[in-house]
């Protein structure tokens, strides 16, 4: 009986370590880039950027619960999502700058000129950035500083559809 029970144990944690896991659960709270998960939210720095990411002219929903890891005992990544309106809270204890690309290595997804998580950049092509409704031509979109009430729309097309500013109203 023993033996059974172990054996089960066993199958339902591998099976559990094998499906997929949600947006919130990578890196189990260990910092990331410098950047700690604590038990409450920042108050230093308190800043809210819009991510909109574009594939061909549909819009893919950024995942809810990014930076907010499913651990005991609970914890936030400075930089962080609640739900999935895009919205990317940094909340800090500390004032510095935060770029796109310490975000994305919260998420756990890859940021270059050829992919922002699940975009990709056909062959030969690059991601096109738009920030505040104007092109964005840094050099590379890792090191774009995240501001306040800052709109970042990256997209792959054609076709590129014109993008609505975000209603910062309420925020």
């Amino acid at each position: 009986m023993k033996r059974t029970i172990t054996f089960a144990a066993l199958v339902g944690l591998a099976l559990s370590l094998l499906a997929p896991k949600p947006a919130y659960s990578f890196f189990g709270g260990l910092p990331i880039d410098g950047i700690r998960c604590d038990a409450t939210e920042g108050v230093v720095l308190h800043i809210h950027s819009h991510l909109q990411l574009v594939d061909r002219g549909r819009n893919v929903v950024l995942p809810a619960y990014i930076g907010i890891p499913s651990v005991q005992p609970p914890c936030l990544y400075w930089l962080h999502t609640h739900d999935a309106s895009g919205i990317i809270h940094i909340e800090s204890p500390t004032k510095r700058p935060f770029t796109l690309g310490e975000f994305f290595d919260v998420w756990g997804k890859s940021l270059s000129w050829s992919s922002a998580g699940p975009l990709h950049a056909p062959r030969g092509a690059r991601l096109r950035i738009i920030v505040n409704g104007h092109l964005w031509q840094g050099r590379s979109p890792r090191e774009m500083l995240l501001r306040n009430h800052e709109d970042i729309t990256i997209e792959v097309g054609p076709p590129f559809v014109p993008q609505h500013p975000f209603n910062w109203s309420g925020m």
